[in-house]
């Protein structure tokens, strides 16, 4: 052999030691290294296309808020708007993603980072049914901005429906369970509608601000709050995600909506810990931007923004 066969010789070997180090690694399972097929799989959840799926939903980015929107067929439901402001960006996102009526539109609570956004968006998209939670005259806010929502409803020709626990409907393939409030509290985010929704063996559970008092009611209820994919409740509060419900949801998935640096610290450290001790993978809109989590009734199938 020449020194010049040589010399070409010599990088082709290391070209190929490489590549055949590098289709190892996986499979080795060293530290750092995950195999490409395991990346979205840890948790049970892969990442891929979700608009042919036939339940989506969009968990929409709107800062220190909440807005999150089901669809499945040719239904369409909205839960929350976020804060003031965000009208137009959940306005566009609903037109991009062809929602042409909203067949039941979700106000948790009167919280302004819920529902501040939801009348321009109602005059935007008039629902067909809102759902709200029923306040008694005690806890029923005099603010500016649930006065407007209630107006928004009322232009819309809506049918109201007071948040029952056990009141179902069907929302293209999926159904829809209401599962709290059970109870009347003083606190706003206690009387968060709180639904679950399935589609074959794979379950949502959309908490609002639901806190103790609500969990443990809804603990003590009976009802089946199993959940594959569980919005966290209150941003990721530590005052939300008791250890005995999170335990009774087992979430492979927990998203966390909330805005980058926060003034509340959401989501706070106690509930990420509480998350992890129970195996979900966590989503957060602050890093992530608007997340999607689609199934066929088997599996999740996972798509972010950023």
């Amino acid at each position: 052999m020449t020194k010049r066969q040589k010399k070409r010789l010599i990088p082709l070997l290391i070209i190929a030691a490489v590549l055949i180090v590098g289709s190892l690694l996986p499979s080795l399972g060293l530290p750092g290294v995950p195999g490409w097929d395991t990346l979205f799989t840890e948790a049970g959840l892969r990442s891929g296309e979700t608009d042919k799926l036939p339940l989506r939903v969009h968990f929409i980015d709107v800062g220190q808020g909440d807005c999150t929107l089901i669809q499945s067929g040719e239904a369409n439901v909205l839960i929350d708007g976020g804060k003031p402001g965000n009208d137009k960006k959940v306005t566009a996102y609903l037109k991009n993603h062809n929602v042409k009526q909203l067949d039941y539109l979700i106000a948790t609570h009167p919280d302004s980072d819920h529902i501040g956004s939801l009348p321009e968006i109602i005059a935007a998209y008039p629902p067909k049914n809102v759902i709200m939670p029923r306040l008694t005259e005690k806890n029923t806010p005099t603010t500016k901005i649930y006065t407007r929502l209630l107006e928004a409803v009322k232009n819309s020709g809506a049918k109201v429906i007071a948040a029952e626990p056990g009141m179902s409907c069907t929302i293209g393939e999926a159904k829809m369970e209401i599962i709290a409030p059970l109870a009347q509290y003083n606190d706003a985010n206690e009387m968060s509608v709180v639904a679950r929704v399935t589609l074959g063996k794979i379950a949502y559970l959309f908490t609002g601000d639901a806190e103790g008092k609500s969990e443990a009611a809804m603990l003590a209820s009976g009802k089946v709050l199993r959940a594959d994919v569980l919005k966290v409740g209150h941003h990721g509060s530590k005052t939300s995600s008791g250890k005995d419900f999170l335990a009774a949801v087992n979430p492979k998935a927990a998203v966390i909506s909330c805005g980058q640096g926060n003034s509340y610290g959401h989501p706070h450290s106690e509930t990420l810990s509480k998350l992890s001790a129970v195996g979900a993978q966590v989503y957060r809109t602050d890093q992530l931007g608007t997340i999607i989590i689609a199934t066929d009734g088997k599996e999740l199938v996972t798509q972010w923004e950023k």
